[in-house]
This record gives C-alpha cells, sequence and structure tokens, in this order.
C-alpha cells in the first residue's frame, strides 16, 4: 500500500501534538476514512473542519499481465480479434481484498498507537462489508458511524457537508 500526505510522515503518534482538552475532559481524535477499491482518503475532524491527512493506495503489480500489455492475437476461424489474455473478475477482486486486509492492518496500527478516538467509515457497499470482516475488535469499539455511500471523490468541505446530513459528529 502506498501512504501519501502526513499519514506517510513518520509516526502516527505525531499527528495530534496539541491533543485538544477542555478542562480535565479531552476532546476526541476523530478520522472519516472514505475509501473504495482503488483510494482510500483519511481525514481529520479538527473543530468544525476536516483536514485531509493523506491517501492510502493499493500497491501496484506488474506481475498481474493486462489486456494492453499482452497484446491480441487473430481467430484462426475468421476475421475476429481477442486478447490472448483475459483477466477474470477473481484477480480483481484478490487485489481489492488485498487493499481491503492492509487498510485493516494500517488502522490496527494507527489504533494500537492511539493516532485516534473514534472512526467514521464511509465506503462503497463492498468495501465497508469487506472491512467490517477484518477489522480487529480494538478498531471496531472506536467506529462510530458506517455510511454505505462512496464519498472518496469529496473535498473537506463537501465531504464534511454530506456527513452532517447522515451522520452527527
Amino acid at each position: 500500500m502506498k501512504l501519501t500526505g502526513k499519514i506517510a510522515q513518520g509516526s502516527l503518534k505525531d499527528l495530534d501534538k496539541k491533543h485538544l482538552s477542555a478542562g480535565k475532559r479531552k476532546t476526541p481524535r476523530i478520522w472519516i476514512m472514505a475509501a473504495d477499491g482503488h483510494i482510500a482518503r483519511i481525514f481529520r475532524k479538527n473543530g468544525e473542519q476536516l483536514e485531509l491527512l493523506g491517501e492510502a493506495t493499493p500497491a501496484t503489480t506488474r506481475d498481474n499481465p493486462t489486456n494492453k500489455s499482452v497484446g491480441r492475437v487473430a481467430s484462426s476461424a475468421g476475421s475476429s480479434v481477442h486478447h490472448k489474455y483475459e483477466p477474470h473478475m477473481e484477480a480483481r477482486q484478490q487485489q481489492t481484498l488485498s487493499f481491503v486486509h492492509t487498510l485493516a492492518d494500517w488502522l490496527d496500527k494507527a489504533a494500537g498507537e492511539d493516532a485516534f478516538d473514534r472512526l467514521v467509515l464511509a465506503a462503497t457497499p463492498q468495501i465497508l462489508g469487506d472491512l467490517r470482516k477484518v477489522l480487529s475488535k480494538e478498531v471496531h469499539t472506536r467506529v462510530v458511524a458506517e455510511v454505505n455511500k462512496n464519498l472518496t471523490k469529496h473535498d473537506e468541505t463537501a465531504l464534511r457537508n454530506d456527513l452532517a446530513k447522515i451522520v452527527w459528529f
């Protein structure tokens, strides 16, 4: 998995050095993860605003041939052209599952480093279902809301406005 932004730099503990506190009570650190099969965007709730902490994308694999890399072949029985290699849906599903497992492991590491107190998951139906199955118990206890919707294309303002309609946080 490839990480970019603040989440790729150093320790996750250092993300929130100035942990806000009001008297003896701490303000909860809320993360929002918007994910689909190709990207996961991680945001932090900072007062009334959302701040993009970074993005996670699946590692690219050059081992798997694609239609473009393998080429085409003419059929021996006529003028039809077909690909030498037709990728199966199973291979794409396997790559997506691998990405989901890697995301779950990363969230478990972040929870172990106490980088967030609460987590809002916004993902496509398939990704959300796969994440539920593989998240550790420590991460599950911090999940406060699940949004069954693809919000990966939203910027901070649009995501905050969309989540405010669905979930109060």
